[in-house]
């Protein structure tokens, strides 16, 4: 299958090719893949920022324990979670459900009301966790589609939080980054695109439960 070998090609890059830039039809593709990802209750509890800004990029190499990828890629995504969720979250949901399926208040009440109960149970730590969760998500569904573009990535949870939220103005949007995303194509001299993956093989990775067939005599 063709997502088989592009995610075979698929690589944690360490070194970009800084003379080549991702364009902005395949960014889009990109975030609308992250705007499309399942998500807990469709509740979308995070953002991505995106950054092409060479100058910002290279101050944020420091904060990012020195690894260069993030200075040297196309594009840096930052997905950051909400910190603030609760009733005007699940409110907008709503109403952005009611809009798009046109349909009335009454045939979301329920939902509206299960959903306000599930959040309101949390405490701080849960909604952070929670929210962390479903940012992977996405990240996993945006590093899928890259690969299909052979589009070069590198998660990276490697870098100061609360440095990465003052720099780019994300405590004032009440938004915390948990994870970033280089993107951009691969240098000729990176090594660790070129090396065999390592991976279990299926029998060590998969537990499989499985009906047995009956037998016709």
């Amino acid at each position: 299958m063709a997502i088989i070998n592009s995610l075979k090609w698929r690589a944690a890059v360490r070194k970009f090719d800084t003379s080549k830039k991702v364009n902005a039809q395949d960014i889009e593709t990109l975030l609308e893949a992250g705007n499309l990802t399942a998500t807990s209750m469709g509740l979308q509890p995070f953002k991505i920022i995106v950054i092409q800004n060479e100058a910002l990029q290279q101050e944020l190499v420091p904060l990012s324990y020195h690894q260069q990828q993030v200075g040297d890629a196309s594009h840096l995504l930052v997905f950051a979670i909400e910190t603030e969720i609760g009733k005007e979250s699940i409110d907008q949901y709503i109403q952005r459900a009611m809009d798009i399926r046109n349909v009335p208040y009454s045939s979301l009440e329920g939902y509206h009301q299960s959903v306000s109960g599930y959040i309101s149970q949390m405490d701080e730590k849960t909604k952070k966790d929670w929210a962390t969760k479903q940012a992977y998500i996405a990240l996993g569904t945006v590093m899928t589609a890259a690969a299909e573009l052979h589009i070069d990535s590198c998660a990276m949870e490697g870098f100061d939080t609360q440095a990465y939220q003052e720099k780019l103005g994300l405590d004032k949007k009440n938004l915390l980054p948990v994870v970033i995303l280089p993107i951009g194509y691969r240098s000729d001299e990176d090594t660790n695109s070129k090396l065999p993956k390592v991976r279990k093989n299926r029998d060590e990775f998969v537990i499989e439960m499985i009906e047995p067939t009956s037998v016709s005599l």
